[in-house]
């Protein structure tokens, strides 16, 4: 045996394919290298090379499992079929369960699927390690003399479950992880290496099972050359490699041969001295200073995906610069699978090729989402987040329209479990809206899309249900697949993947289809008959789905490796870029998760058990790992780190970081304050999105030098033609189109639009509609209240004396009357309720008897008389819209009156505008002055100006006119009835009194202040004025701060509030959509409470402003409003 020694590129691997190829050439036996998996492809390229294409013949490049396809091809078991990950693991569960009864440490493991896969990974260890059952029962015993009880358990536990495999694997079908014991013991007999040599080249360290074969090897006398990464004067660091070493030169002592150990020394690769000095020093405990730090840079990046982008215009300007190729990169990390998306996004933004030397995780992808969704759907009753889930794979057999569509009406209805087989039958809306054709004809197209969405559900619901046999378990998963045409969607996305050019994924989709039909046949094969119930079937099959992996090999040559350091820092390359050198990423955290702990493999070893490394050896590997990465690059090696980690936290650089920096104090270091706008200028599209920065005022140099090269690239061009601040609209048609030829208005259009003009224009120019649970909540409540006030007001108006003559039973069967009513004619019965609606439901009946009360005790102090309901102002409504117009522009307002009283004296009728509220809302003269909440006083000169003959009709008196005597809100909250419980009953009683005082501004003429409410001493109880005594007079005049206003002034409001409904017309017509959201003070705007809020996205720095709206007193608006000239 001849050993080569060498630190990495020292020139072993040259050594052995210009033997390989001298020996080819002068046709001297056979030669085979035998290499590791991941390097066999590019193996066999460097050997064609080596010997120029003519070394077929006898030259040839194996690795372990293909030697073992050739001796299983002479000694018998080629074909034979192997266990898959999903046979393993179903096995071990079998297993597991046989044995139940005799496990301590592990008792209910078969039952246990999260613990099965640990176990499972135990069971490879044994294998890897050739460790046998009797080897742990013997070290069990050991153990138990020790007084190690736990550790004894768990070995024992470990054989038996070892032992019942093994005898299962032979009833059924091998381990995969036996071949290489397999092929120990065949090789012998096959005679497969006669005459030939054998070179092992790239392997940082073998297992027992490789070493085994190698000694076999050995005792065959094959001649043998293997190539050994290691420095014995530095052990702590090459750890691997110094072990690697003794284990080979132990071996050939066994076999009385004395190994010839040819040391080849340091790295012969011309190197920049920088570069040289960080792979022969940056690991050594006593390191030296040097000046020349060239060929190492390091980047302090803001984030993981700045590491990324930069590393991406690293690329580019080194391919641009320097002419080299894509392939002489490799960007590596400890753990690769943090980076990937983010790798993926940067690369594809600089237009970058790139191989992901990643396994996926493969339950995320949308095949193996849809199989586990439509198990956990099941399992879940058809929970919402588990069934949209499985739609949204787009493999359900819906379009992303249905899935929209039903996604918003079971949003609305809290749609779970069994309400997915009947039929739905709620407004599409929710409470309280009536069921129209339209709302009908939609109700039908859902129930449609749900019985066709939910049947393949249902049919796998009652496939599963109880136990069964796990091979109709698996039948009931594949016809699933079937109803939903899962095979066929999946070939048309590879298609469609292929057609685009994503070979590798098209690769995937139609691995993952493979994967899956070979997991449900392991499953049906291997264990038919074991009874399982859904839950256990759901965790087994999602254990078994995580043991596959998806393989991929690049689809070009020249691209970019990207991976974990071991996979793809194995040959030089020119450029090596390190992401991730932060602390606790290199040297990557020892830690690890198993049923056999670190101290307890430290005492197997101890016992003569050797499974993988213990923690304190692995984190000494990790030096090994980081070298691997140091000494791959030839020319630069580009360390970055970030300093926040991708949810925002602070990180810190690793202590290499250091090392680094104190042997090389004058390394290239840079960060991303400067670097990052610098990046974006070396590929086209990140630079394109500087230019148009400029456009919006950024001057800084990077974006200017963008702007200069890019000024007339058409994206700028069009960039430039398109505003960058919000509209206005242009297009007469677009305008017509959004908001209709006719603007109709109505009061909440009206607060929504000078609350903010983006905001009007979402919901009521776009229609956009936010999904939100049907619930009573205050928009609900507050249709409810307004409903039973009006009916049940109405009926005890019809009473002799009307409903201020109504006693309290009267009174409370009238609301029982209208609450029923509404149930039966809004809510469709309570019955199809939930406990809590129904709970919620029946204390708002309870508050609205209260508020009821609350009226009827005003009416009785009061001469005004409610004489109108719901008075509606439309087309074809009690009275018609109320219409402004001016300069071309015209507006028409339509709404409702929830309650006009009136008060009739000397052939005039005085009316007062009732508005419930069940918001937080009052009357503010100042909101008016900006456009909010004028609708009251806009309704009341309606009423005197269009409703003098319907009340003629209606109340059969002879009027002359109609005259203004003012406008309320009236409190309806649920809330204003809650007290402190500490409260006496008095003091409950005031404070419900005091929220119920209505807001709003009536007439200052005393006699129908009066009228309004009678026996004011102090204060009104039910309306807001406020009486004061004046000295030497004996009648109480108005206090100043009563809401009060004579009839010119309601005149100069009535007209103001009519120029404002035109200035929104004319703001509308010119395309206004700005979001300008009022401020009302400086902790909060408007935007805050907004629907919108998550598409709007207000940015001041794109022109966007908020409007602070400065409170004003009553005084300060008269004042503003000033005679008629100004109003």
């Amino acid at each position: 045996m001849r050993i080569l020694t060498g630190l990495a590129a020292s020139g072993k691997t040259t050594l052995i394919l210009r033997e390989i190829a001298e020996k080819a050439e002068a046709n001297r036996g056979r030669q085979i290298l035998l290499v590791p998996e991941l390097n066999s492809h590019q193996m066999e390229r460097r050997l064609a090379a080596a010997t120029h294409n003519h070394g077929a013949r006898t030259a040839e490049v194996l690795t372990f499992s293909r030697l073992a396809d050739r001796v299983f091809a002479v000694v018998g078991g080629l074909a034979q079929q192997m266990l898959t990950p999903a046979g393993q693991l179903l096995t071990l569960q079998e297993a597991a369960r046989r044995v139940q009864l005799g496990l301590t440490a592990w008792n209910g493991l078969a039952d246990k699927p999260e613990l099965l896969g640990e176990a499972l990974s135990l069971i490879d260890e044994c294998k890897t390690c050739m460790v046998s059952p009797d080897a742990l029962f013997r070290a069990s015993e050991e153990s138990e003399l020790d007084e190690d009880a736990a550790l004894s358990a768990k070995l024992s536990d470990l054989a038996q479950l070892l032992t019942m495999y093994d005898s299962l694997c032979d009833e059924s079908l091998p381990d995969p992880r036996d071949r290489l014991t397999r092929l120990r013991d065949g090789l012998a007999e096959s005679r497969v290496l006669d005459g030939a040599e054998v070179y092992l080249d790239g392997f940082l360290s073998y297992t027992p099972q490789e070493l085994a074969i190698i000694e076999v090897m050995v005792s065959l006398n094959v001649p043998l050359t293997a190539a050994v990464t290691c420095d014995t004067e530095l052990p702590d660091v090459f750890v691997t490699g110094c072990k690697t070493l003794r284990t080979l030169t132990r071996m050939a002592e066994r076999h009385d041969r004395r190994p010839e150990i040819v040391n080849l020394g340091a790295s012969r690769l011309s190197r920049p001295a920088g570069l040289a000095a960080v792979a022969e020093e940056a690991l050594l405990p006593v390191r030296g200073t040097h000046e020349d730090a060239s060929g190492v840079r390091l980047y302090e990046a803001a984030s993981p995906f700045d590491e990324c982008e930069h590393a991406a215009a690293y690329i580019r300007r080194k391919v641009r610069d320097e002419g080299v190729r894509y392939r002489d990169f490799v960007v590596a990390a400890r753990d690769i699978a943090p980076y990937s998306a983010s790798l993926a996004m940067a690369m594809g933004r600089y237009d970058i090729p790139m191989f992901l030397a990643d396994k996926p995780d493969l339950l995320s992808r949308p095949p193996m989402a849809l199989v586990m969704g439509a198990l956990e759907s099941v399992r879940s009753n058809f929970g919402y987040k588990e069934l949209f889930g499985c739609f949204k794979t787009g493999l359900a057999g819906l379009e992303h329209d249905e899935i929209d569509r039903l996604e918003n009406y079971v949003i609305t209805w809290k749609i779970r479990g069994a309400a997915w087989e009947r039929d739905w039958v709620e407004h599409p809306d929710g409470y309280g809206i009536p069921l129209d054709d339209a709302a009908r004809a939609q109700l039908s197209e859902l129930n449609e899309l749900r019985a066709r969405a939910i049947a393949p559900f249902a049919a796998l619901r009652e496939r599963l249900k109880g136990e069964q046999p796990s091979a109709d378990c698996v039948r009931a998963l594949y016809d699933f697949l079937l109803a939903v045409d899962a095979p066929q969607r999946m070939e048309q996305r590879a298609a469609e993947h292929e057609q685009a050019g994503r070979l590798q994924l098209a690769d995937e989709y139609r691995q993952l289809w493979e994967i899956l039909v070979s997991a449900m046949e392991q499953f049906a094969w291997v264990r038919s008959e074991m009874p399982l119930t859904l839950d256990r079937f759901a965790q087994l099959f999602r254990l078994v789905l995580g043991g596959y992996s998806v393989g991929s090999i690049p689809v070009s040559l020249d691209r970019v490796s990207c991976g974990n350091i071991e996979r793809v820092c194995g040959e030089n390359v020119k450029y090596v870029i390190l992401l991730g050198v932060n602390d606790g990423l290199i040297p990557k955290d020892p830690s690890s998760a198993s049923l056999i702990s670190d101290s307890e493999r430290d005492r197997l070893d101890a016992l003569g058990v050797e499974l993988k490394a213990s923690g304190e050896e692995r984190l000494l590997m990790e030096q090994e790992t980081l070298y691997r990465a140091l000494s791959c690059p030839s020319e630069e090696l580009l360390l970055s780190w970030h300093s926040s980690d991708a949810g925002g936290g602070e990180t810190r650089p690793s202590y290499f970081i250091g090392t680094v920096r104190s042997l090389l104090p004058g390394v290239s270091v840079t960060t991303h304050r400067t670097e990052t706008v610098r990046d974006r200028l070396e590929a086209e599209r990140p630079a394109v999105e500087l230019a148009c920065a400029y456009l919006s005022g950024d001057r800084t140099p990077a974006v200017t030098a963008a702007y200069a090269f890019y000024q007339n690239d058409e994206r700028v061009l069009a960039a430039a033609q398109q505003r960058r601040t919000r509209g206005p609209l242009t297009e007469r048609a677009t305008i017509d189109g959004i908001y209709g030829k006719n603007l109709n208005l109505t009061a909440s259009r009206v607060d929504k639009f000078f609350t903010c003009p983006s905001a009007y224009f979402f919901q009521y120019g776009l229609k956009a509609k936010v999904r939100r649970p049907a619930a009573f909540a205050a928009p609900e409540a507050g249709t409810f209240i307004h409903y039973v006030l009006e009916h049940a007001l109405a009926s005890l108006g019809k009473i002799e004396g009307g409903a201020a003559r109504a006693d309290k039973q009267t009174a409370a069967r009238a609301c029982r009357e209208a609450v029923e009513q509404y149930i039966r004619e809004e809510l469709g019965g309570l019955a199809n309720k939930t406990a809590r609606f129904r709970y919620l439901f029946n204390r708002l009946v309870k508050s609205v008897q209260e508020i009821l009360d609350n009226v009827l005790e005003e009416l009785r102090v009061s001469e005004f008389r409610p004489i109108d309901y719901e008075v509606n102002f439309s087309r074809g409504g009690d009275l018609p819209p109320v219409r402004c117009e001016e300069d071309g522009v015209s507006v028409a307002l339509t709404g409702t009156v929830d309650r006009v009283d009136g008060y009739i004296r000397d052939g005039r009728l005085y009316l007062r505008v009732m508005d419930y509220k069940s918001g937080k809302k009052s009357f503010s003269l100042s909101d008016i002055w900006y456009g909010l909440n004028m609708q009251l006083i806009i309704y009341l000169y309606a009423l005197q100006e269009e409703g003098l003959d319907r009340y003629r009709e209606k109340l059969g008196e002879e009027l002359n006119e109609i005259v203004p005597a003012g406008v309320l809100y009236v409190p309806v909250r649920d809330d204003i009835l809650d007290g402190d419980r500490a409260l006496t009953e008095e003091e409950l009683r005031a404070k419900k009194e005091a929220a119920l005082v209505r807001s709003g501004l009536l007439s200052e003429d005393m006699s129908l202040l009066d009228a309004m409410e009678q026996g004011i001493e102090d204060k009104g109880r039910f309306i807001p004025i406020k009486l004061k005594k004046v000295k030497g007079e004996d009648d109480k005049v108005l206090d100043p701060k009563s809401a009060v206003a004579d009839l010119a002034k309601f005149g100069r409001l009535a007209r103001y509030t009519h120029k404002k409904l035109l200035e929104m017309g004319a703001e509308l017509r010119r395309g206004n959509v700005e979001a300008s959201p009022c401020r009302r003070d400086r902790k909060s705007v408007s935007c805050d409470f907004c629907d919108y809020r998550a598409a709007c996205h207000f940015d001041e720095t794109a022109g966007d402003k908020d409007r602070p709206l400065k409170a004003l007193s009553d005084e300060d608006v008269w004042e503003l409003l000033g005679g008629d000239d100004n109003a």
